[in-house]
Parts: structure tokens; sequence; C-alpha cells
């Protein structure tokens, strides 16, 4: 018996998920009315249980209601409560929003914010109303929303190839994952179209248009399955932490580990959404991981940009993004796996053989124990940028050739004292030279150089190019082998050092910050360290704001950064929902700064800003860790010193 009852006790990953649940019971609760497509009755099913719950007593308030124009959805707003929306003017138009902070002001028991992937207007606190809605929940408001299928992001590219239509708007999966409740409104395909050719689902022209590019019967039967199989493993998910909480007996097998490469591509952002797919479906935690080369000094804007979207949309769908340097991406890769106990590896699957082939062959062969997936992430026709072909500047080939001409000289001078395998080895020294510090380039140049002066002027005939024995032109071509794998190997190293000193420096500098806030004695000599190394790491102005009576206050601040009620405001706002805000992120995303919250434990006890001189070369995800690493570090030592004043 005693034994029994040890099966039935919960394991602590169950009873910290359930601690966790019972936290967030100050939360506000999401319910969300989900649909295949457009017309099902998301809307009117909404206004009907809102109807419902006013019948019962219960505060509720319209935040946002699209009708669409239709009579029979509008009439049931009769009666309810309406917050007035925003009026935001945009290019000649008018564009109505919720007015989140009206609402948050209101404070109703349950609040009716339609639409959960619009896209806010320029100008609005959010870029997207899902994020207007979490700070509803955070406040303690009930949300009752409407989704369709097509604008969960993980599943945008399985939209594409069903609908051959690119959905812009799209939400999180987690936004799915962390609802109270989700109400399914389902509709046949034939009683969907039935009401498209009555006019209930679009008006005028715009019906015809609908059913002929998106509204065909294999379209529709496309997303009623994946609208069921998304909240079929909605409820599947629940009944697993029900399960685990109540320790019902189950197969519970170990917990997988999904790791992504990532690269600096067109196909980048698919590969990732396949990734969540995998990893939702497997249940299993999963890396987002990126390899910065040399080459990645050398990535041209795109590029940059095709990476540093596709590590944010990592993040935004939960996984944990490693960035590391290094210059052989497969022994990286397939080391970080063993040692942090991966058991899948995602990769895209290689759209010619060759080089790529080969990359694919060593990491079977460096993860045998490892599940290898290759994912097609080739869903539409994108143009890739042409490959540069980076070469060393005219001053290196210059200084190559000038080294080769000396040496050339001096051993001229010594033809009489040396024999012509010395003399050979003697023009050899400028091509190691040249490629250790020239590049690869100037090293070949002047290679085919040394050869050239060494056949006219110490091989028989004397100065010609004649050669009277054959034997020399297989001396020739080893010569040029050589040269070519001694400044491959040179390059090799020169890149490995570049990062290494890179990698060192940076780490050296978070150490010295650490090591100096740990002997900060007082606040103001912990904003002036936090000041300092945070301008020796980057290039940007930066600010610390601290709490001062009922507001924040700028306590510390670079003579660049110039703070506006705009920033305060910002700042004020990072500081009540604990979240980053300002530039690269969703929330303010016109402000020129990135806001951190500085937190210690479970208390915030700053706001870090930051400016960078260029953003969008400088803004890197790497860069945003490092920056959460320092704010984190500040908080530590302000929290050290307000201990000590106790």
């Amino acid at each position: 018996m005693p034994e029994e009852k040890e099966y039935q006790r919960p394991s602590p990953e169950a009873l910290l998920k359930l601690a966790k649940s019972e936290e967030e019971k100050e939360r506000g609760r999401l319910t969300i009315y989900f649909g295949a497509a457009p017309g099902v009755g998301k809307t009117y099913a909404m206004l009907l249980d809102a109807r419902q719950r006013k019948k019962e007593g219960i505060d509720v308030v319209v935040g946002y209601v699209e009708t669409h124009g239709r009579p029979e959805t509008a009439a049931l707003l009769e009666g309810l409560e309406i917050v007035p929306s925003l009026v935001i003017g945009f290019k000649g138009m008018e564009l109505q929003e919720a007015d989140l902070a009206g609402i948050i002001a209101r404070k109703p028991k349950i609040a009716l914010v339609d639409e959960l992937a619009h896209t806010d207007a320029p100008g609005l606190r959010h870029e997207k109303r899902y994020q207007d809605i979490e700070e509803m929940l955070n406040a303690g408001i009930d949300v009752y929303t409407t989704l369709n299928v097509q604008h969960l992001e993980s599943l945008n590219d399985i939209i594409y190839k069903i609908t051959n239509v690119r959905v812009k708007e799209t939400v999180p999966d987690s936004v799915l994952e962390k609802a109270y409740e989700i109400e399914l409104i389902d509709l046949p395909p034939e009683a969907l179209l039935k009401r498209l050719r009555e006019g209930k689902v679009y008006l005028g022209d715009l019906a015809g248009l609908a059913a002929r590019e998106f509204f065909r019967p294999g379209n529709l039967l496309a997303l009623r399955q994946l609208a069921l199989r998304a909240v079929a493993g909605s409820v599947d998910e629940r009944m697993r932490d029900y399960m685990q909480a109540h320790a019902i007996a189950g197969p519970w097998p170990a917990k997988e580990r999904v790791l992504v490469g990532v690269f600096a591509s067109p196909y980048a952002e698919t590969l990732i959404r396949s990734s969540s797919r995998l990893a939702t479906d497997l249940d299993a935690e999963w890396v987002a991981f990126y390899l910065e080369t040399e080459r990645h000094k050398r990535l041209s804007d795109q590029e940059l940009k095709w990476l540093n979207n596709a590590l944010i949309l990592a993040k935004k769908l939960g996984a944990r993004v490693v960035w590391l340097k290094g210059n052989d991406l497969t022994e990286e890769m397939a080391s970080y796996a063993r040692n942090n106990n991966v058991t899948k590896i995602v990769i895209g699957k290689p759209r010619r053989f060759g080089l790529a082939h080969d990359l694919l062959r060593k990491i079977l062969k460096l993860t045998p124990d490892i599940d290898i997936y290759l994912i097609d992430a080739r869903t539409e026709s994108k143009i890739e940028p042409k490959k540069r072909i980076y070469s060393s500047g005219p001053l290196n080939y210059a200084a190559s050739l000038l080294a080769v001409g000396i040496i050339a000289l001096v051993a001229f001078l010594l033809r009489n004292v040396l024999n012509q395998v010395n003399l050979l080895f003697f023009l050899l020294l400028p091509v190691v030279l040249s490629a250790i510090y020239l590049g690869r380039g100037p090293s070949i140049a002047s290679a085919i150089v040394s050869i050239a002066v060494f056949d006219y002027l110490f091989v028989r005939p004397y100065f010609t190019f004649n050669v009277h024995d054959m034997e020399y032109f297989v001396s020739f071509i080893i010569y040029i082998v050589v040269v070519v794998i001694i400044s491959n190997l040179a390059l090799r190293v020169r890149e490995e050092v570049a990062l290494l000193k890179e990698s060192e420096s940076r780490n050296t500098a978070l150490y010295e910050l650490s090591r100096e806030l740990v002997t900060a004695r007082n606040v103001e000599q912990v904003l002036s360290v936090l000041i300092r190394h945070i301008t020796e790491i980057f290039p940007a102005e930066v600010s610390v704001f601290l709490p001062s009576g009922e507001g924040l206050d700028a306590k510390a601040i670079t003579m660049g950064f110039e703070v506006t009620p705009s920033d305060l405001g910002v700042a004020s706002w990072v500081w009540a929902n604990r979240q980053a805000a300002g530039w690269g992120t969703g929330t303010f995303p016109g402000t020129r700064a990135l806001y951190l919250p500085m937190i210690a434990a479970d208390s915030i006890k700053g706001v870090l800003g930051v400016e960078f001189n260029k953003p969008e070369k400088e803004m890197s995800p790497e860069s945003q860790v490092v920056l959460e690493t320092v704010a984190g570090l500040g908080a530590m030592a302000l929290e050290r010193i307000e201990l000590a004043c106790l």
C-alpha cells in the first residue's frame, strides 16, 4: 500500500506547474472563439455568450467588435456597454482601434475584443492586438476574442501551400496554448459557401472574389481539418497536465529536445515554423541555434534582416535562442547537441548536392544517436542575393608582390651560395607571410609570381620561361597545392583568432562589470559602472531609470541620450509590466531606444534604456542577451545595496 501511494504522488514538475497556475489566477482569463475561416459565426457566438454573462449579473463591456456590416451581428450589440474606440488618422483614412487605456481604466470583469490577430495602427502602444489583450489579462480582466486558424504563426507556410495566399497578420501559437478556454465555432464548407452566396460573410463584389480565391471547397476542408487538429492538440495538452498533476497513470516518455540550425537565408523563417510545429507535436523543448563565423561580418543588409527576423520569430514561438561563435558549423552544432541532450536536429533540405551534401554527411557522422530531420523550406519562390566574392584590397596584392620582388632580389644575390631547393623554399617565405597577414588571394597571386620568378631566374635556360626538364612542372603543381593548403589553414586560424578575441573581449567586459558591481558601495557607483561598461561593449547611448516618488527618473544618462516625456512613458510601461519595449520589440516599436527591465529575484529595480548608433546592424539577438545579462547584474547590485541599507 505505501508503494501505491508513492506511485500516485504527482511529480515535482507537475506540482510546480500547478503552483504556477495558482499564482496566475490573478490574471484575467482568455477565451478564444476559434474557427476555420471568416464567416463561421465566431463574433456572433461571442456576443451571444456576452449577453448571457450580462444576464447572470457579470460586468461585461465591448472593447472592440467588428460586425462586417452583418445586421444580425450588429443587433446583438444592443444593450451592451461599449468603450468608445480610438480613431487614428493614417494615410487619409480613419482607423478605429480598441482603447487599451480606456478598457483598463474601466476594469470590467469581461471585455470583448474582436480579431485577435489584428495589427494596430501606427503610433499605438503595441504593434499587435494580441499584445493589447495580454496587457488586459495582466490587469486582471477576462477577455473574449476571435481567431481564425490561418492566423497561427506556425501554420503560415502550410496555409500558403493550401490557399496560395500569404497571411500577413499572425499570432504566436503560445497565445492559443495559454488560453483558458477555446470555443471551436465549426461550420461545414457547404453551409459556409451558402452563407457567402447569401451575402452574410462579405458584401458586394467582395463575396464573389472571396469565393473564387479563398473560399473554395478544397481550401475550406483543409482549413477545417487544421482548426480541428489545433483544438484537439490544446485539449490533449490540458488532459496530460491534469493527469500529471493528479498522478494518473500513463506512459510519460522522457522529454524530447529539438535543435534547429538557423542561417541567413530567405527560407529561415519557414524552417523555424516547421520546427515549432514539430516541437509542439512532440511536446518538446526546442532551441534555435546560430553559429557566428567570420563570414557574419560580411553579410548583406538583406541577409542580416532574414537572420534577425528568423531568430525573433523563434523567440516569439517559444524557442530558446543560442548564438555561438566558431568556425566549423557541423562541429559546433554536434558538440552543442551532444552536451545539451538534444534528441532531434532540424536542418533545411539541401537544394543541391556538393558542399551541402558533405555538410549533411558530416553531421550524420558526428551525431549517430540523434535523429536528423530534413525540412523542405522552399514554400514559395524567393530571390536570394547573389553570392558576393570577397577579395583582399589592391594594397594587399601590391604588398604581396613587393615582398616577392624583394625576396627574389635577395635570392638572386645568393644564387651562387644556395642550391635550387633552398632558393625555392626561400621564395616560399613571402607566400607564407602573405597567407598569414594578407589573405588567400594575395598569397596565391604571390605563389604564381614566385614560381614565374624562380623559373625565369633559377631554372635553365636562364632569363626565359622555358623549362628544360618536365619534372619542374610537377614541382610547380605541388608548390601551388602547398600554398593553397597553407592559405586555407592560415585564413581559418585568422578567423578563429578574430572570433576568440571578440568573444574574449565581451566575456572580459562582463567579468569586469560583475567584479566592479560587487565592490560598488552605493547606487551612484552602480549606475556609473553600468553606463561605462555598456558604452565600452556597444556603440550606444545609455540611460538608467530608477523609481523616484510616484514615477521614474533618469538617474544616470550619457550625453547623447535625450530623455523626453515619451521615453519616460515607455520606461514606466516597462516598469509596470516587466517586459522589454521599444526598438526591435512589438511594444512602442517606433521608439528609438530599447528598454529592458532590471529584475532581481522577483522584484524590479529599474529600467535600462539603450539607443544604438546603428540599430539595424548592432541590435542582434546576441546583443539583446548581453544587455539582458547586464540589466540583471545591475539589478542584483542595486538589490544588494538596498538590503545593506536596511
